[in-house]
């Protein structure tokens, strides 16, 4: 992507680039603005951080029938389902805004100067959708695993922890040398494979999220039926598009196929696409529409 188109890029999303600064303030330590309102409202005098609300761990809990954790650990449970139904009503905009994670290394690979042809890109959403599904099958196999007492894994979300991996580089720009303690080979692999192969050599720097991520797999679900229902949505009209390929060409999440279609488990109403389209082409909708409005590919 040149300079100049790099440029209408950032000032046409402003809002949602504004938005991964908000999520950083408000969820990584040392600044945790929501978690410290929180701890401050039922009198926690702990020092939150960006693990203080994984998202995933309750997931874990959930699939390996220790469902009583979710009672001991109401906040990240809170925020998990605060997460889900917000995604139900308009979509994974928690990924696609403010989630951190998913942020830093989407920015990683908008700025780094590396040619689309050396960046790794799945171009047809139906395979990178049975991709995605495989790898949280995997997820849910193990849980159950652990659960049964079969896997002694303690916890597969901490295995490979981005949300530890971000907070640990923040503590060690914060001048915290307990952060050079955290590092191991599980950490190291994953810091390669989130930043690194699943950022900066990814179309669109979102590897980790489309492959990896639990909560965005179930995300994706459940932002699927809340689609079908009729909830907020982003839509094409097929009547103004002049298949230009601009919306294929920057959705970070490779949503949108060559023929057109949005698929909906891959989505995240990030609004690219929106702001891109030279023919004002895509919009988001809330209520029923006519199938013939638009292409999308609902979940099967």
């Amino acid at each position: 992507m040149s300079l100049e188109r790099k440029k209408q890029t950032l000032f046409k999303n402003k809002y949602r680039y504004l938005s991964w600064i908000l999520g950083f303030l408000i969820f990584v330590g040392p600044f945790s603005l929501l978690t410290r309102l929180v701890y401050m409202v039922i009198g926690n005098i702990s020092l939150p951080d960006l693990h203080t609300i994984c998202l995933r761990m309750p997931l874990d809990w959930v699939f390996s029938g220790r469902v009583y954790n979710l009672l001991g650990s109401p906040i990240m449970t809170s925020f998990t389902i605060i997460v889900l139904i917000t995604t139900l009503l308009v979509g994974p905009m928690f990924c696609g805004w403010l989630c951190p994670v998913g942020a830093v290394s989407e920015a990683l690979s908008r700025l780094a100067p590396i040619p689309k042809k050396f960046r790794l890109h799945i171009q047809d959403p139906n395979i990178t959708r049975n991709l995605r599904f495989g790898f949280l099958t995997g997820f849910i196999l193990v849980s159950i695993l652990v659960g049964l007492g079969y896997a002694y894994v303690g916890s597969i979300c901490c295995r490979y922890c981005t949300s530890s991996v971000l907070q640990n580089i923040v503590n060690g720009l914060f001048g915290n040398s307990l952060a050079f303690e955290y590092w191991h080979t599980g950490s190291i692999l994953t810091l390669i494979f989130w930043l690194l192969v699943g950022g900066i050599f990814t179309f669109g720097g979102r590897g980790w999220c489309i492959l990896f991520c639990p909560l965005g797999a179930v995300s994706g679900l459940i932002h699927a039926i809340g689609a079908k229902i009729g909830f907020y949505r982003t839509v094409k009209n097929e009547e103004d598009c002049k298949n230009c390929g601009s919306c294929s060409d920057i959705c970070p999440m490779w949503a949108i196929g060559s023929d057109n279609s949005i698929e909906r488990t891959l989505c995240i109403n990030c609004k690219e696409c929106i702001n891109r389209c030279p023919s004002r082409a895509f919009s988001m909708i809330w209520g029923r529409r006519k199938k013939s409005d638009y292409v999308d590919n609902e979940a099967s």
